[in-house]
């Protein structure tokens, strides 16, 4: 174990178990965690997508019911049953996950190998900005859904299902949320709420999309460029590991609280803040001061 990031390492488990569900980026704070201790950027970036196995064991288990009834509809995919209108859904939205998700990594690796950590650090800060708007919208519309429903914010209605057209471009958004700071929840739970879905519905489907996420971020640095390679390598194995652990006990904690509570929580003007924070830190590094 290198025990010199080992502190570290069960930080970044920590901003993992509680970030992931909120409509800011964990990848990116962790981004930023361990670029601010001196691993390089793009070691950061991919260790970031490697802790969201962790919250994936936690996501499996707390929508374990749905998941389970969801594989049985594997035996009637096309029939107008719920889970087989749901495991469409997913299926169309992964895929379009895959579409836009591994070229933005292609990208940011190749960018971040180019360009250098303070420079990195900019374009992170600028993408947090984007999605400081993009939650503040989300926010917006999240405010009017609630006020002409009534509905439980942890109940969800078991007859509607997102389409075709809403599973595509749900699925798209989630895929650009590869970009460092682009905040997965946020890209998803948007586009969901534009096409009618009310607030406490449009989190469901976007932490029960999250599943299948949370895997493929973990493994597209481990498959792809042998980024998660290297990543895993400057902070060691074990630690790693160990990361995980934490990420996914802190996260088995932690979702059924944020999710009842993601609904009524303002987080636009803390990523707002992080944005400028990140931007004036990787300034003055540009500037050498």
């Amino acid at each position: 174990m290198s025990h010199h990031y080992l502190i570290p390492a069960l930080i970044a488990g920590l901003i993992q178990g509680i970030v992931e569900w909120l409509p800011v980026s964990s990848k990116t704070m962790i981004t930023i965690y361990f670029t601010v201790i001196g691993i390089k950027v793009q070691n950061a970036y991919d260790l970031g997508l490697i802790a969201n196995f962790g919250s994936f064991f936690a996501a499996l288990y707390y929508f374990r019911v749905e998941v389970v009834k969801t594989i049985k509809a594997l035996g009637h995919p096309f029939s107008s049953d719920y889970y087989a209108r749901l495991l469409r859904f997913l299926f169309i939205a992964t895929l379009a996950t895959g579409v836009t998700g591994i070229p933005a990594y292609i990208l940011v690796r190749h960018a971040f190998s180019s360009i250098g950590g303070s420079a990195a650090m900019v374009v992170i800060g600028v993408l947090l900005l984007f999605t400081g708007f993009i939650v503040r919208n989300k926010e917006k519309m999240v405010a009017r859904s609630q006020e002409v429903s009534h509905a439980s914010p942890d109940g969800h209605d078991t007859e509607r299902v997102p389409g075709v057209g809403a599973a595509i471009v749900t699925g798209a958004m989630q895929g650009l949320a590869g970009l460092p700071g682009i905040s997965r929840s946020g890209m998803t739970i948007t586009p969901l709420l534009w096409n009618g879905f009310e607030a406490h519905e449009a989190i469901r489907f976007s932490f029960m999309l999250d599943v299948l996420a949370l895997v493929g971020a973990g493994l597209v640095p481990l498959l792809i460029g042998h980024g998660g390679t290297s990543a895993v390598a400057q902070l060691g194995l074990t630690t790693t590991i160990l990361m995980v652990a934490v990420a996914s006990v802190v996260s088995f904690l932690a979702i059924s609280a944020v999710i009842k509570l993601a609904s009524r929580w303002r987080t636009s003007t803390a990523t707002f803040v992080i944005a400028g924070i990140t931007l004036v830190v990787a300034i003055l590094a540009l500037l050498g001061v």
